[in-house]
């Protein structure tokens, strides 16, 4: 469906959507976790009262319901004034969803190019997956549009269904740009806006890049500050540095091709490359980071057995279906090899820890091939007040962009700064190996809510923001204020309230 034309039998969409609906609610609350999420899983949860091991997470708001094992859906049910909304953005699930291949997708997974004919060989196979993307969706030219200008469309119309004159948003990631594009679009329409682990408008590929490496070495060393505070770490002796040392002898190993992808010795021709292990390594950094998980396969490719590296898992739908999404987002202006030679060198420039590895390069990569036009890379004019959300320590969405963001494009916001690490900050997601679960009723009962959360939770229901205050674990500042320097990875605490699921 293109909204620039009238709506007919040759142009609609189907969209996918559920509700949880209290008795009177008083308002409506969008929910939208971002990437390829399919969030009207989180209604049924809701209305299913489905109960999750993970519940003690909310402990201290038990007069509510505890229903979901996915713990952003929680956060819904508890704010029982108003309805839960989730849709499914277009093209994806069951939301007239794109007939994306994984076969075609599979040779763009790799190392970057390193030569001008690697690079325009790149660019081939990504015109090749774009085409056929292309001719297998119905109906046709629905690839076209499936961005978040046409996302945030959809949402209104829904809003208009329902009969609300405003709609209340918690954005988280990728749901941060399509609650910012709705509220640029429709500024008439914002109730609470909470914007959490922010993904910028108007920030070119150039300075996402250079911020993603940033981000990325900085949970390097705040995984190092959690080694350094728990003996059970393998590297714990070692003093500061041990973990950045022993990531640069993985380093050189895979250089040598000494890294098994067998495990325990088993005869094996496969070995990793540096590729491999980088790739692995940005994963093990990024969403949750699994700091006990990370020493461990940091420990096994040291004696060459890289087998817990290897396994990172097949290539999924969940991981492409976003591409044909954001490529629409973000416009490539250079898409040159000269172009390409500058970010690869803007990221070199900040990349301490070799660690080489970028969502938005990767991003630049693919979309540099896209085939349509794309949104302009330009900033919002946000006018309503907003809660912004972030954490120092997070790979996924890098601090310095909700920095850019609170600065330059919502003057009346507030921006709440969580001192540890993971990627979305409003809840607590338990995804730990299954050694690692808190199995006890003892346990669970113990485990602290994080900072950021009743902070978020609140503004939701009020719509007022919080007053500006500097904490161990969470600094606020108000619309106006300058926010402090980035903390230095070793002077803030780690363990549970920080954001540390393991260290129990």
């Amino acid at each position: 469906m293109d909204y620039a034309k009238p709506i007919s039998a040759a142009n609609n969409i189907t969209l996918d959507l559920a509700m949880y609906r209290p008795k009177d609610p008083k308002g409506v609350l969008f929910f939208n976790p971002g990437g390829s999420d399919p969030t009207a899983v989180v209604a049924w949860q809701v209305a299913l009262n489905i109960e999750s091991d993970f519940t003690p997470n909310f402990h201290g708001l038990l007069e509510y319901d505890l229903m979901s094992n996915v713990a952003p859906l929680l956060l819904l049910r508890f704010l029982t004034d108003a309805t839960q909304k989730v849709m499914e953005v277009r093209g994806l699930w069951a939301s007239n969803p794109l007939n994306v291949s994984l076969d075609t997708f599979a040779p763009l997974v790799g190392a970057y190019p390193s030569s001008e004919r690697e690079y325009d060989a790149y660019q081939q196979a990504a015109k090749v997956m774009f085409q056929s993307w292309t001719d297998l969706s119905a109906p046709a030219g629905i690839i076209e549009h499936v961005g978040t200008r046409e996302t945030v469309q959809d949402y209104d119309r829904v809003r208009i269904a329902l009969g609300y004159e405003k709609i209340h948003f918690l954005g988280a990631s990728y749901g941060t740009y399509r609650a910012a594009q709705y509220a640029a679009t429709f500024p008439e329409r914002v109730g609470h806006f909470a914007l959490d682990a922010v993904a910028p408008h108007g920030m070119s590929f150039l300075d996402n890049i250079k911020y993603d490496i940033i981000a990325a070495n900085r949970v390097l060393l705040r995984a190092d500050a959690f080694c350094q505070n728990n003996a059970s770490c393998p590297f714990h002796n070692e003093g500061k540095g041990g973990i950045p040392e022993a990531w640069r002898e993985v380093l050189a190993k895979a250089a040598n091709g000494t890294i098994s992808a067998c495990a325990n010795g088993t005869p094996c021709n496969e070995t990793l490359s540096t590729s491999d292990v980088q790739s692995i390594l940005l994963g093990l950094l990024s969403g949750q980071p699994d700091f006990p998980e990370l020493f461990a396969v940091l420990e096994g490719a040291l004696s060459g057995d890289g087998a817990e590296l290897a396994a990172s898992g097949p290539l999924t739908i969940d991981a492409v279906w976003a591409v044909p999404l954001e490529c629409g987002d973000n416009r490539v202006y250079d898409a040159s090899f000269s172009g390409y030679q500058k970010l690869i060198r803007t990221m070199e420039e900040a990349d301490t820890n070799h660690i080489h590895r970028s969502g938005s390069l990767s991003l630049f990569l693919v979309c540099a091939a896209w085939p349509y036009k794309s949104a302009p890379t330009e900033p919002l004019d946000l006018q309503a007040p907003m809660l912004l959300v972030t954490a120092d320590f997070e790979a996924d969405a890098a601090t310095e962009k909700a920095t850019f963001v609170w600065t330059t494009q919502t003057p009346h916001s507030a921006l709440a700064v969580r001192h540890g690490d993971d990627h979305v900050s409003f809840d607590r997601k338990f995804i730990a190996p299954s050694s690692l679960f808190l199995t006890r009723e003892a346990d669970r009962a113990s485990v602290p809510l994080q900072a950021s959360t009743n902070v978020t939770k609140a503004f939701l229901r009020s719509g007022v923001l919080p007053a500006a205050r500097n904490e161990t674990f969470i600094t606020v500042y108000e619309p106006g204020m300058r926010r402090a320097a980035i903390l230095d990875p070793y002077c803030v605490p780690t363990g549970l309230e920080a954001g540390d699921a393991d260290s129990a």
